[in-house]
């Protein structure tokens, strides 16, 4: 593809300012409204809850992943935020890169179609249509660490986009179709490496929150009430339930690279396929000697390493909704529950749950001077079983189910 065009609003989100403490969420003042001129990219895998039953989990993550690995490699000269949901993911585009992402997203869809016989939906909404219809996308810039930044979504307009995409009609006009074959160099840095992360405690939950009122300010002070009241349900703060800590890294045998190498090879067997598990593999073995001892080899540091890895994991995040992967005891899972069921009874939020034994983590590498991130969600379903749960406390309300996996 040729050059991108230039756009006045390109360096939109380049330009926010970052916040450093999560809680800020909360806080209308970290927020600015998208440009009417960006696109709001969402996609999902079609049937993920059924496949997610026949024990496909790994491989419906793993195509939200892809989504981001994609775009950001075909436009890997430009900061745009984006968010991984567990079946999908959610990216916003400038104009001049509209292009662009089209290109990513098809060679996503035709991915998820060659490497796991999946449906992967994907659609691009511009803004406007989405503030034409009385929602806003604002977004904020959430510093993770020195070197990763992740989007914090307000405003009813992710949620808008979803429903818009998903709609059997109105859908047609933002649904994209894949490529006639992926287009293999889209997925570098791509990993899904690490064997799920066993709970510390008892209960690894995914979680998802979202404030009944339509009210913003409202909104906010639900969410940093619920924030608050999570962790003191709990007697920890948040990064006390976090469930990624280096004591539960571990790698497995070749064949738990069989998602990764599916996406490399962009096929579930044959020579490339082959090819990807023994070099994935050998890189494994000699990457994880060099962490155990704190090594250096080239650009990769074993010690640094390790503690980006641990900074730079999503297991908190907002989205119209929020959304946290949380290691708890069974006490302070009971806690929360009693906790949420208050505020639920009360009118003030609806949420789903679902419970596992751990976490699951696959991982976006740019480079190894701290330039990567790692998506977590819960095993056996996450983010997407805990989504029924929220769907069905709206539905009892009568109410619009917002984005939620």
């Amino acid at each position: 593809m040729g050059p991108a065009p230039s756009h006045a609003d390109d360096g939109f989100y380049a330009a926010l300012p970052a916040f450093e403490r999560f809680e800020d969420i909360a806080e209308a003042g970290v927020y600015s409204r998208v440009p009417d001129s960006w696109h709001v990219l969402i996609t999902d895998v079609r049937g993920s809850t059924q496949a997610i039953e026949a024990g496909r989990y790994k491989e419906v993550n793993a195509m939200g992943v892809s989504t981001i690995t994609a775009v950001v490699n075909q436009i890997p000269d430009l900061a745009f935020p984006y968010v991984f949901g567990g079946d999908g993911a959610t990216v916003l585009i400038p104009p001049s890169r509209r292009d662009a992402a089209l290109h990513a997203s098809r060679h996503a869809v035709a991915l998820a179609r060659d490497a796991f016989g999946l449906e992967l939906r994907a659609g691009l909404v511009p803004v406007r249509d989405l503030t034409g219809a009385g929602s806003e996308v604002r977004v904020a810039k959430y510093r993770m660490s020195p070197h990763v930044t992740l989007g914090m979504f307000e405003g009813g307009g992710l949620s808008l986009a979803e429903r818009l995409v998903k709609d059997p009609d109105r859908g047609r006009s933002y649904m994209l179709a894949a490529a006639e074959s992926p287009d293999r160099s889209l997925f570098r840095g791509f990993e899904c490496r690490w064997l799920p992360i066993k709970t510390r405690k008892d209960r690894v939950v995914s979680l998802l929150v979202a404030a009944t009122s339509r009210d913003q300010d409202t909104q906010r002070r639900v969410y940093r009430r619920v924030m608050e009241g999570i962790a003191a349900a709990a007697h920890l703060g948040m990064d006390g339930m976090r469930p990624v800590e280096v004591s539960g890294l571990s790698f497995g045998p070749r064949a738990s690279l069989r998602v990764e190498a599916s996406i490399q090879s962009a096929a579930p067997g044959g020579w490339r396929f082959w090819w990807s598990t023994t070099t994935a593999y050998i890189t494994v073995r000699f990457g994880w000697l060099l962490m155990r001892h704190g090594l250096k080899l080239g650009g990769f540091d074993g010690a640094t390493y390790k503690r980006d890895l641990i900074a730079q994991t999503d297991f908190r995040k907002f989205d119209d909704m929020l959304r946290m992967v949380l290691d708890v005891s069974g006490a302070e899972l009971e806690g929360i529950l009693r906790y949420l069921e208050t505020e639920r009874t009360a009118g003030e939020v609806v949420y789903g749950l679902h419970e596992s034994d751990s976490a699951l983590m696959t991982c976006f590498i740019q480079d190894f001077a701290g330039h990567h991130i790692h998506f977590v969600d819960g095993s056996n379903g996450g983010y997407t079983l805990a989504a029924r749960q929220l769907k069905e406390q709206l539905r009892a309300r009568n109410e619009t189910v917002p984005r939620s996996g």
